[in-house]
This record gives C-alpha cells, structure tokens and sequence, in this order.
C-alpha cells in the first residue's frame, strides 16, 4: 500500500510541474473517450435485447416478398393480416407497425411529424418503460377508441406545460387523446417514430401501400429455426391463395435483433467499429507517446539514483507509469460527463429532420459499457501511450544516467 501512495505522490507531484503536458493528456483521452463510448453504447442498444426490445430473440419480423423471378409483390394485404396469423402455430402475439408522416397539430400549433400506426399487439412485442400513463388494448383498437402514444421526447416537445395524459391532439384531421408517455431510447437503434395510432384510423396516405411491417412474437421455448419455419408455411399459403410462388425460406427471414443489426450494417459490427475503436486509440495514444519520451526524461535521474539504492525494474515502471494511468483515468471520465452533449450535438448537427424532431444517438449509458468497454480500454490506452516510455527509461543504464550521460 506504501508502494501505490509513493507512486500516487510522484505522479502528482510530476503533474503539477507539467500542466500543460497533464492538460494535453487529459484533454484529448476525454474526446477520445467521448467517441469510443458513443460507439460501444449504438452497437450495445442495436444488438442487445434491452427495453422496449426485450423480445428482439422471438419476434420474426417481416414486411415485402419477391417472387420466384425476383420481382417484388408487396406484402401481407392489410385486411388479410388477421387471417395470416391464424395459420402459424405456436405464436404468442403479433405486431402491425405502419409509420406515416402528416401534419400534427396541438393548441393551435401544426407541425410536420412522422408517426405510426399499429395494432395492440405491438406494446406486448416491444416493452417500453412507460413514465406516464399506459398503452391502448387491441379491444380498444377494434372499438375505435382515439387514443396516441407519446415517447418522452414528443410530449415534452408538445405540451411544455406539463403532464400530457388526458391532452388533446390533432393529428391527420383526426382528435386524439393522449393516453401514456413512454421513456426516451436510442432511436438510432432502430426506425421508429415516437407518436403511435390505432391502425384502425389508418387511411394509408400519404404512402399509399396497403400493407403493414408485420412481427410475429413466439413463446420463449420455441427455437428459432421453428418460428421462421411457420411463419414460411402461412407466408407461403397466403400467396398460393392468391396463386402467387413467392420465394421465401427460413435463412430469407430474421428475427427483430437480426433485422437490426443488418440495418445498422453486419459488416461494420464485424470491422468497422473495432478498426475505428483501435484507430481512436492509436492515433491519439502516439501523440501523447511523444510528448511522454520528452517528459519522461525528466525522470532519468530520479529512477537512475533509485535504482542504483536498489529499487527494482518494475518499481521503476510502475513509477513512470502511474502518471499516465492517473490522467487518463481523469481523461475517462471527463469522456463519460461530455458523452451525452456530444452525442446531442452530433444528432442535432447531422441528423435533425429540419423540424424539432430528430434522431436521438443515445439516451442512456448502460453501466456495462462503462464496465467492460471504457475501463478495459483505459487501461488499453494507458499501456499504449505510456507503456513504452516508461519501460525505455526504466531500463537505461544507471551508471550512465548518474554520470550525466545520455538521459
């Protein structure tokens, strides 16, 4: 324990005497940091089955088919969907998801907003944490009950007064009533909108097409290879109804998690966001490298006179080392406080709609990412950018450092 204070105390010490070195450091593992995070936090809330995607495993989703000439035919017609799902077994529940874009319009106030329309169904498959309110029932969708659902966001963007349950809201020319509000997330993780309808009301305009984005939620017993294959059969029966041969097999369908890491690009998962992340380290890592081969000769004497008193090699690393350790640590979580106005930024600068909405990067940071991304890294980072001057200078002759040679 002496030790680890006498290293604490040398490299605090060193620290003051070079404070636009330690700045330096600082400063730029943060903004290093910053990006590394953002970028474990979108793979974490794009491959994970976290809230509202705790069903991502067992929901096989699917929308548009090709014939056996590759043609496309659409998909499932919307008044067709309640006979398809009656024909695949074992499924548990389903989901309509239909998104549209139309004027919004509250206490006088129109705005342009994309929306959805979906079916009971979708808030059994897709779990959001409600911080207000609830979700309207598939009874309540068949009864043509006028009800919206708000994320987070949305409401504070359309009632800044207060509490939106119970508000009123125009949207397409049609009153609704707000009936709940649920938690922001990360709707890079998948395309969704944050105003959600009874399909009931669906008029399929402005978009035309009448068929719906269609998930099928299955019991957690099942495996996949089993639920794609029942969904082929009712896919395939829907078609031979309407004597189409559609090409459809289990490998052409993916799960709700499957079809958003191919969104996202299955490639840049497998090389582009390690090769950025590894980038993201080595180029700022052999800036600081050379700036710490000159100030680290500021040790040569000190290590050399303890050495020859019988101080060991790893002593003397450790020594050097500690300094390093200690600012990129602060470095780190500076990178962690700056994340999230740095991600705002990010979204407001490169992927606002030109309307108040906009794509939200991240919402929250899991407390695995810190756990096993950012602290692995730091040290990953710290060995890179001070691991090498410091082994240099723990092993440099002693005799000629004390005689004023070569530092």
């Amino acid at each position: 324990m002496d030790k680890w204070k006498n290293y604490l105390r040398s490299a605090l010490c060193s620290i003051k005497h070079n404070k636009v070195y330690a700045l330096f450091c600082v400063v730029g593992t943060a903004f290093t940091f910053v990006f590394i995070i953002i970028m474990l936090q979108l793979v974490y809330d794009t491959t994970s089955n976290k809230a509202p995607f705790v069903n991502g495993d067992r929901t096989i989703v699917f929308n548009t088919f090709q014939d056996v000439k590759g043609r496309n035919v659409g998909g499932i017609y919307s008044g067709s969907t309640a006979w398809l799902m009656e024909r695949i077994r074992e499924k548990e529940d389903y989901f309509m998801y239909y998104n549209s874009v139309g004027e919004v319009a509250v206490n006088d106030v129109c705005k342009t907003f994309p929306f959805a329309f979906v079916n009971g169904g979708y808030w059994k498959v897709h779990q959001f944490n409600f911080v207000e309110g609830r979700s309207f029932t598939e009874q309540e969708c068949l009864n043509k009950d006028a009800y919206v659902v708000l994320r987070e966001d949305m409401a504070e963007t359309f009632f800044k007064s207060g509490h939106a349950v119970g508000q009123k809201m125009e949207i397409q020319g049609r009153d609704y009533t707000v009936i709940g509000v649920v938690r922001n997330f990360s709707t890079y993780a998948t395309i969704t909108e944050g105003i959600w309808i009874p399909y009931v009301f669906n008029s399929f305009s402005p978009r035309g097409f009448g068929h719906y984005d269609l998930g099928v939620l299955f019991p957690r017993d099942v495996p996949v290879q089993n639920m794609k294959e029942s969904v082929v059969v009712a896919v395939k029966d829907y078609w031979r109804q309407i004597n189409m041969n559609v090409d459809v097999k289990p490998e052409n369908l993916y799960t709700f998690r499957e079809a958003r890491i191919d969104n996202f690009g299955s490639d840049l998962y497998a090389y582009g966001i390690p090769v950025a992340i590894l980038l993201l380290l080595l180029i700022p890592a052999i800036n600081i490298v050379t700036l710490n081969m000159a100030n680290v000769d500021n040790y040569s004497d000190e290590i050399a006179l303890k050495r020859a008193l019988g101080a060991g090699l790893w002593d003397s690393f450790m020594q050097v080392i500690s300094e390093i350790a200690l600012l990129v640590i602060v470095g780190a979580i500076l990178g962690i406080f700056l994340t999230y106005p740095i991600a705002d930024w990010i979204s407001g600068s490169f992927f606002n709609n030109g309307d108040e909405w906009q794509v939200s990067l991240i919402e929250n940071l899991d407390y695995l990412v810190i756990l096993c991304g950012v602290f692995p890294l730091s040290l990953l980072f710290t060995l890179l950018s001070g691991g090498i001057p410091a082994y240099i200078i723990a092993r440099k002759n002693i005799a000629t450092v004390l005689k004023g040679g070569s530092k």
